[in-house]
Order: structure tokens, then sequence, then C-alpha cells
């Protein structure tokens, strides 16, 4: 006997690498699962481990095929493009799908090499055949919509992921510096070089050139690499700095700034995915072409000003607590549930600032 679907329940299809022997997702889904599940909606989530291997992925539908059937959710969302949509793709059944493209995903990343760049493309090629028999697509920046193809813009939304933010929060300077061991006074530059496969993107020539010069008038200036680090660390490591800097190449929206200026440290960042548009209103702080002398005078300006930024007030304004978001992602749901008549107008309401 087929089981009654769930209509207020969503099954999230992310990737993920498996730590200590578990497969576990990327932090900002950990914390939509959370908010989502404070709507009072039933959030599954499932794992694609292995994106790589005939055999990996094989595994992967069976299992998630199983799940989805044994849980009958409302929706199934699969939150990033690629081999991760595919099987999300492959194994939903009748369920409606939402496809959620980050970044790289679609942008992809400047790995020099002809197989990489091969690998890429089909990546690219393999998420977009899945999003196109979705239901609905999200991107989370307008620059991540221009990638898409004409054809799926019609029903793509623009969401960028929410900040939570009683976990990313204003902490004291002078404790946070003593809990990591960084020196009282020194004036620090965080830069967030990553350990995944997209490093390169993060462009960090670019970031030791201006804090290079930085330094001639600010001799102990120094540059602070966060990679690989926990949502703790992380959350003591932006009440540390003095600064967030961010030469990306090309970005979708970027968590890191968006929890950035929830802790109130101000950004200094080129103009990548929806930076300047998050940073349009925040003091101190400056969104700067990518050249060295102007990225080193906006982080002196920065120093200089010698405080902490509006940056959490005006995250809030933006709409972009995890809270806030969620409540639009369960609107997104029922809508979709609807079918497509619905997705124009939706597009409309989601890209509303």
């Amino acid at each position: 006997m087929k089981t009654a679907r769930h209509r207020e329940s969503v099954f999230f299809v992310a990737s993920g690498n498996p730590k200590h022997g578990v497969a576990e997702p990327v932090s900002f889904v950990k914390s939509q699962v959370d908010s989502i599940r404070l709507t009072g909606w039933k959030v599954f989530l499932s794992i694609v481990d292995d994106r790589t291997s005939f055999r990996g992925v094989f595994r992967n539908l069976q299992r998630i095929r199983r799940e989805i059937a044994r849980d009958q959710p409302g929706i199934v969302h699969a939150q990033y493009g690629s081999m991760t949509a595919a099987v999300a793709y492959c194994a939903k059944g009748r369920v409606p799908l939402i496809v959620s493209f980050c970044g790289d995903d679609l942008l992809g990343t400047p790995n020099p090499g002809f197989l990489s760049r091969v690998r890429e493309r089909c990546a690219r090629a393999i998420g977009l055949v899945a999003a196109y028999r979705a239901t609905a697509i999200i991107v989370k920046s307008r620059n991540l919509l221009d990638a898409l193809p004409l054809r799926l813009r019609r029903k793509t939304m623009v969401l960028p992921n929410g900040v939570d933010l009683s976990w990313f929060r204003p902490l004291d300077k002078c404790e946070a510096r003593i809990r990591l061991g960084w020196p009282r006074e020194a004036p620090v530059i965080l830069f967030n070089s990553s350990t995944s496969g997209n490093q390169s993107v993060k462009n960090i020539s670019l970031a030791r050139a201006s804090v290079d010069l930085l330094s001639r008038s600010f001799p102990h200036a120094t540059l602070q690499l966060m990679s690989g680090a926990g949502p703790d660390e992380v959350l003591w490591m932006l009440n540390a700095a003095d600064c967030l800097l961010v030469t990306s190449l090309h970005e979708g929206s970027p968590n890191i700034v968006k929890e950035a200026m929830a802790c109130n440290l101000p950004v200094v960042s080129v103009p990548c995915g929806d930076v300047a548009e998050r940073l349009k209103e925040t003091y101190p702080g400056k969104t700067c072409p990518y050249d060295d002398s102007a990225l080193a005078q906006a982080m002196a300006d920065v120093l200089i000003a010698g405080c902490r930024s509006n940056g959490r007030a005006q995250l809030i304004l933006q709409g972009l607590s995890a809270a806030t978001v969620a409540e639009r992602l369960t609107k997104i749901y029922f809508s979709v549930q609807q079918g497509d008549s619905e997705i124009p107008e939706l597009y409309k309401s989601a890209c509303a600032e």
C-alpha cells in the first residue's frame, strides 16, 4: 500500500564528503535544515558522498531513491547542481524537484589542464539537464541567473542563503584573540582561502599583494588564512579580525561575507557575486576593483576608522537572516506544489529587495 505524501515536508539531496567515516553536508545546508525545521516543516537530508565514480553514483542513487519512496516528501530539493542535481532528479519519482545552483556548479573554476576543464563542463551540463526537468530553480545571486540558459530563467528565483544570527553574532574582540592565540594589537586581515576544489577561484595572489601594500602603512598587518575551520572557529575568527578581505574571481552569494556582516566585521571586497549588493549601505568597508592599491587603501581606511561595521543591521534589513530565508523557502515550496503557473509571480517576489 502506497504511503501518503507529506505536504509540509522536503527532502534535501546535498553533496558532502566523509568526515570521520561519516558523510556530512557543508555548514550552510545544516543551517538551512535547522531553520526550515523551526518553521514546522519536516526536513529529510541525504548526502551524495561519491559524485565521480559510476559505482558510487549508482549506490547513492539506489539509496536515495529508497529513502524518498519511504519518506514520501512533498518536495525534493537538490542543494547543488552537477551530479548532485542529477541524482536527485533520477531518484525523485513523481515528487516535484527544485535545484539550487550555488556558484562554481554554474560558473566553473579556473583549474588548469584539459581533463579538468572537460570534467567541469560535463558536471555543469549534467546539472543543467536536471534543471531542465526540475519544477523550479533557485540561484544565490543575479550573476548566477545570468549564467543560466534563457529557457531556464523563466522558472528561476534568486534567493541567497541566510545566516543564523543566533550563532554568528558580535563577541568581544580581545576575548576572541586570546582564544585563538592571536597578538592583541596587530591588525589582522582575514581571508577565506578554502580547502575545496574552488581554491584557485579565491585569487589569493591578489590578497597577498594587497596586504603587502597595506603593510607599508601598517607594518604589523598580517594576512590570516581561514581554511577548513568549523563554525565555532569561524565565529571567533570573524570577531578577532579587523577586516575580511575577498578577492575571488567569481562567487555566487558568499556565505563568509554575510557571516562577517552578522558579526559586524568590516568587509573589503572585489565586485564578485552579490557582494556589492550586500555591502552597499555597510560602513566601514568597501567594494573595490581588482587592484591591489585600491584594496590596500580600502583596508587602511577600515583600520583608521577603528570600529566595527553596521553589517548586522544591514543583513537584517536585506531579509537575510536564516529564519527569514526559511520562511521564503517554505512559500516557494508551497507554490511549487501548485504547479508551474505559480513560478513567474514567485520569481518576482523572491527577487524583490
